[in-house]
């Protein structure tokens, strides 16, 4: 996935946190070493519901964080319009 991301330029990245071969959270991190996703958005969605791990998506980089359990389809799309104005 990170391959992909650094052979291609998306206007923004959605991720999950639990993926086989690199979480999220490192994902988030290294696209943001990346010159191409150092200002694009970021959205991790989740299982994931402790403050815990809301704190450590934020600290990589992601702009926000999202519980599954939560999801309302029409909120993601107005994060996305937000972030990228």
């Amino acid at each position: 996935l990170l391959r992909f991301a650094q052979q291609e330029e998306f206007d923004a990245v959605l991720t999950d946190v639990e993926m086989p071969n690199m979480d999220g959270f490192t994902l988030t991190e290294r696209l943001r070493q990346d010159d191409k996703y150092r200002d694009k958005p970021i959205i991790i969605i989740t299982s994931r519901n402790n403050e815990e791990d809301k704190r450590r998506g934020i600290q990589v980089g992601a702009d926000a964080y999202i519980v599954k359990g939560d999801f309302d389809q029409n909120n993601l799309i107005d994060i996305l319009r937000a972030l990228l104005g």
